[in-house]
């Protein structure tokens, strides 16, 4: 009875140091996938929701990164699917994303999100991924279930693109 008590205390201090850790991170994935805070943090709740009712099949697996952006990029698929219906009185005007208040650093930002935008979706996946993230190309490779090479490829592809944008504007 003892090491059962150890154990689940064991895998509670352990959910506890990985939910510290990954939080931000998934949110702010959900955040540029769904474009919305409210629907981000119960996208990011729910991805951990899972993860910790599976944690016991993934004790042995390793680092638990890959796994935690799998189900949070699955339920963002899901939730993209599903109809959308906001009522008028809910509507606010969402400037958490600004971070500083220079107007440089803001018109920056501006210019670089309608950049990245205008990317194919698999380019600006993985650029999220890549420097977002600050993912490895075997952990993108996982996560997107696609291989390195493709990932190296669309890396590739995005940042000439960015790099043709930004001789064009100069």
């Amino acid at each position: 009875m003892a090491d059962k008590i150890n154990q689940s205390e064991c895998e509670t201090d352990d959910m506890e140091e990985i939910i510290r850790e990954y939080y931000d991170d998934i949110y702010k994935y959900c955040y540029w996938k769904i474009k919305n805070s409210t629907d981000a943090q119960d996208i990011t709740q729910e991805t951990f929701l899972r993860f910790i009712q599976n944690f016991v099949n993934y004790v042995d697996m390793g680092k638990p990164k890959a796994l935690l952006y799998t189900i949070a990029r699955n339920l963002c698929i899901n939730w993209k699917r599903k109809p959308s219906y906001i009522p008028l009185e809910n509507i606010e005007n969402d400037s958490s994303f600004i971070i500083s208040n220079e107007l440089d650093t803001v018109i920056d930002k501006m210019y670089l999100h309608d950049a990245v935008s205008s990317l194919p979706l698999s380019q600006q996946e993985v650029l999220l991924l890549r420097y977002g993230q600050d993912l490895r190309v075997g952990e993108i490779a996982t996560i997107l279930n696609i291989s390195r090479f493709t990932v190296m490829y669309r890396l590739k592809c995005a940042i000439n693109e960015l790099n043709k944008m930004k001789i064009g504007e100069d």
